[in-house]
């Protein structure tokens, strides 16, 4: 019996990977997943880890997966193995590893105290947070390709179709001023099956990184507490905590009618009327009114790769709670093993590839933390050596260091004499205030007892993600980024806090029903922490958008025109198309001119040039004045070019009749329907 417990998860993922070679179709799609999402992280934990028990090892595994796949397949790839080659390297390799690494130990061990065990809480709550994100993929379509994941897919075809380092699709010539390596994995994963949609692997990416943070949470609060009643209250908190209770903050929009240009009933009635919670957009009215939106779900309802990046800030987390140790009178001082520090060194640089955002704040702060804890120590023995903050410090700058050269490279486009971006990164505003407040403030409230506990108990562990929640909070109050980006810091904050939560969150809803009585706690509960996120679910399965979305209505011969631009064109076409539509970058997975109506603030864009590619593209889909100086504008891309029209854009006007008669510079290539494509000439 000890030895088929030990056998069947090998059994299972090497049966899911079976399936991913031979069954066709979306369900072979998601049972390939575990080829480069699984097999890589388990075979690098066992070189880790290799005496940690198997929860340990494989919460670890799959965590480091998607890092160990993307730089296995980007080293093969700078060596000059061609995409599916390198992907299948990489997954057949994980598998040989990770296999003979089990097979060397396939009686199950038992964990250590340091070790948190399985549970069948954690399950639960795994299996619950995976499915939340799995439904609204499963039952709404609009919502597998909205918003970041098309133009992620977009980047995940440029990858596929010419390489790395990627240029930016969206404007053709220009390198990536964004991380791509979440691009790059999703890029290997659909190499091993070329008929497989992005979109499927995102879905079932953030379905697995769902149960994924229900783990990582359970590992980082036992590593905090050692004990069931402490850790298990962290999980749920973990998941719902973030915004809790500000439904019942939603009433403040109404003093938008006591002030502004419109006033009172008029008021009244255009804030009802702009109220949606049957969409996506009712993650706006989950949040604190006049407070910027965030939200717990919002990033593994996506493709982007920030949800993974928060996984790894979390692994960093972990890694140094075991470093550290519980602390003199916690469990007893734990032996801390320098293979955590090796963690917490891939973690640095794994947030610095995969969301370099999250890095260059969880980074420093976690230094700084170190720094505070080794200064309380060396005035306090009873928080341990005051060297051992020091290593940990020095692991997370080294997994910054090794991933300078790469952030220096896709940072390099931000420079304000190219992209005209002037920025102040240095701000101290309210509404940042207001909403680390309002999203974090139940969070907080039930860690302040596990606070106390940590520094009362000598708990080393959790004195440090103390100093860390803190350092969180003050850079998110003074640093601001481009876009207000700096709203991905209330996460950041929201997560530590909501770990110190396990064992105060049980004491504060007693409190509730002290006061309260059970029945109105227990309403007032539910409308905290169940409620938003059962609105969140209902408004992603609902949402109705997908009907009139550019990214999945299709017009009559719409698909042909994709499938022509696939087949018939070269791989590094540029093309043209009105309105700075970017459905090419996905369907006809060719780059454009300028397919992006945001300005330099988005993605690093060249001001000047955007300028000038916007003047050319309003000449050729209006009065057509200027063909010689659009066509210099195409020529200088050094790539073949194309110019799409839609009838339906123009209402009668026929633009493209002034390419049809200036011969010697354009030609007519595709004509069908309502479409038409214009070459130039070489």
């Amino acid at each position: 019996m000890r030895l088929s417990a030990a056998v069947w998860p090998v059994a299972v993922t090497f049966g899911l990977g079976a399936a991913g070679l031979c069954v066709p179709g979306p369900v072979g799609d998601v049972a390939a997943f575990v080829w480069l999402g699984l097999f890589p992280g388990l075979a690098l934990a066992r070189l880790l880890l290799p005496a940690a028990a198997n929860s340990t090892r494989w919460t670890l595994g799959v965590a480091l997966a998607p890092l160990t796949s993307a730089v296995a397949g980007w080293a093969l790839l700078a060596g000059g193995q061609p995409l599916p080659t390198a992907a299948r390297l990489v997954a057949i390799g994980g598998w040989f590893l990770f296999a003979g690494g089990e097979a060397r130990a396939l009686t199950r061990r038992e964990p250590a105290p340091a070790d948190a065990p399985g549970d069948r809480a954690v399950w639960g709550w795994a299996l619950a947070a995976a499915a939340f994100v799995a439904l609204p993929g499963l039952l709404n379509a609009w919502t597998r390709v909205r918003s970041d994941s098309w133009v992620h897919a977009g980047i995940v075809w440029e990858i596929a179709e010419r390489g790395i380092p990627p240029q930016d699709p969206r404007f053709a010539g220009l390198s990536l001023n964004y991380v791509w390596f979440y691009n790059l994995f999703l890029a290997l994963l659909g190499a091993l099956r070329p008929t497989s949609s992005p979109f499927t692997y995102m879905v079932v990416a953030n379905a697995c990184w769902a149960g994924l943070l229900v783990w990582l949470g359970w590992q980082l609060a036992w590593a905090l507490w050692g004990e069931r009643a402490a850790a298990r209250p962290a999980l749920p908190l973990l998941l719902t905590g973030l915004n809790a209770g500000t439904l019942l903050l939603w009433p403040l929009w109404f003093l938008r009618a006591l002030a502004g240009e419109v006033r009172g009933a008029a008021e009244v009635r255009r804030i009802l009327a702009g109220t949606h919670w049957d969409r996506v957009d009712v993650m706006r009215q989950l949040c604190a009114p006049f407070a910027w939106m965030v939200n717990s779900w919002d990033k593994f309802l996506l493709g982007t790769a920030l949800g993974y990046a928060y996984l790894l800030l979390l692994l960093s987390l972990w890694a140094g709670a075991r470093w550290l140790g519980a602390g003199a009178a916690g469990r007893g001082p734990q032996p801390p093993s320098w293979r955590w520090l090796l963690v917490a060194f891939a973690a640095a640089a794994g947030m610095m590839l995969f969301h370099s955002v999250v890095g260059l704040s969880a980074i420093p702060v976690g230094v700084g933390a170190c720094l505070l804890l080794s200064l309380l120590a060396s005035r306090e023995p009873r928080l341990g050596p005051p060297g051992r903050p020091l290593w940990l410090a020095g692991a997370l700058l080294a997994g910054l260091a090794v991933t300078w050269p790469y952030f220096r490279a896709i940072s390099r486009g931000w420079s304000p004499d190219r992209s005209g971006v002037q920025h102040q990164f240095l701000h101290l505003g309210w509404p940042m205030a207001w909403t680390l407040v309002t999203a974090c403030g139940l969070a907080a409230l039930a860690a302040w007892p596990g606070v106390r506990r940590a520094f009362e108990e000598y708990r080393v562990a959790g004195a440090w993600l103390a100093c860390w929640a803190l350092g969180m909070t003050l850079f998110a109050l003074v640093v601001h980024l481009p876009e207000d980006n700096e709203t991905k810091f209330v996460w950041q904050v929201f997560a530590p806090l909501a770990v110190l939560g396990g064992p105060g969150l049980p004491a504060l809803v007693g409190a509730w029903r002290r006061r309260l009585g059970r029945a109105a706690s227990t309403a007032l509960a539910v409308v905290a922490f169940v409620l938003p996120s059962a609105l969140l679910l209902f408004g992603f399965v609902h949402d109705p958008s997908g009907a009139t979305a550019p990214e999945t209505l299709r017009a009559p011969g719409e698909p042909a025109l994709y499938a022509w631009v696939r087949e018939r064109t070269p791989v590094n076409a540029v093309f043209t198309d009105h309105s700075s539509r970017d459905v090419l970058l996905v369907e006809g997975r060719r780059r454009l001119l300028a397919g992006t109506p945001y300005a330099p603030e988005r993605a690093a864009f060249p001001r000047a040039a955007l300028l000038r590619r916007r003047a050319v593209e309003a000449d050729l889909y209006g009065a057509a004045t200027d063909l010689a100086g659009d066509a210099a504008c195409l020529d200088s891309l050094g790539a073949p070019a194309y110019v799409l029209y839609r009838a339906a854009d123009f209402a009668g006007a026929e633009p493209w009749r002034a390419l049809e008669a200036d011969s010697a510079r354009f030609e007519r290539v595709y004509a069908a329907g309502d479409y038409r494509v214009y070459r130039r000439k070489s």
